[in-house]
């Protein structure tokens, strides 16, 4: 199953339900209370990334953009340039979070381009103790002290480095925690959460094994709906780049006459 763009937009609306005070400090994010999921998305700004970033509202009226990065950022130009159209559109002051994926061990914090400075707060999760984080999981499991930080230990433990353990037999590990949570709303939710933030970097097979624990969560509905939304979208908009009309579009994709036209104006550099 493809991950739609914004399958971290759906990820951070359920999430947001779970951060009551500061619970993000867990992965190094301090003093962010979270009122909400923004969407991420602009019109105006068509940015290649690697993994789709999420928006928060603080508590004191910011803006928490977390982005998501694989490999060294080194320039920082295209996050200041999103940055920039976001607080136009919202008119917030934006702190910028960047979570490193992978073994990324150092990466640029500060743009100097002159006329202004534009800065970033890197975090590296491929530096946190993946094997610490699943063993205090489980105790509190085991002793009933199960907390709001746990749900984003695992939730985003598999981009946490491992010693004890290969990267497929942390998934496996993770898997078997999520297993143990007596509560299967919370198992599901948490699975969910573990499928949102990983999904680009597990394999199809791991995948299939999240769905299975899942049981179709309305989270992962939201995600495979949204996915074929999106297929739908790129095949109109090949379509269209080869002359196809509304009608020939709306009949062969299954889209709306409104999210049809939508597509057409974007390929016509309209929207």
């Amino acid at each position: 199953m493809d991950v739609p763009r914004n399958e971290n937009d759906l990820v951070a609306k359920h999430l947001t339900l779970a951060l009551p005070g500061e619970v993000l400090s867990v992965i190094g994010v301090r003093h962010a209370p979270v009122v909400r999921a923004l969407a991420t998305e602009i019109s105006e700004m068509r940015l290649r990334q690697t993994m789709t970033d999420i928006m928060l509202e603080l508590v004191d009226g910011r803006l928490l953009h977390l982005e998501f990065q694989s490999t060294r950022e080194p320039t920082l130009y295209r996050f200041a340039a999103y940055d920039v159209a976001l607080a136009e559109r919202h008119r917030r002051a934006i702190r910028t979070v960047v979570l490193y994926t992978g073994d990324v061990q150092k990466a640029p914090s500060e743009l100097d381009a002159g006329s202004f400075r534009y800065t970033v707060e890197n975090v590296y999760l491929g530096q946190m103790d993946g094997d610490a984080a699943l063993e205090t999981v489980r105790r509190h499991l085991e002793t009933g002290e199960w907390t709001p930080e746990d749900r984003v230990r695992l939730a985003f433990a598999f981009h946490m480095r491992f010693e004890r353990r290969t990267r497929d037999e942390a998934f496996d590990a993770i898997v078997e925690t999520l297993q143990r949570v007596p509560d299967r709303e919370e198992q599901n939710y948490l699975a969910a959460l573990v499928f949102g933030f990983s999904a680009r970097v597990l394999t199809d097979e791991q995948k299939a094994v999240l769905r299975r624990v899942l049981a179709m969560t309305e989270l992962l509905k939201e995600i495979v709906e949204e996915a074929k939304d999106e297929r739908s979208k790129e095949i109109a908009e090949r379509m269209f780049r080869k002359g196809a009309s509304v009608a020939d579009v709306v009949e062969l994709t299954g889209l709306s006459e409104q999210e049809a036209q939508e597509v057409l104006r974007r390929v016509r550099g309209e929207a």
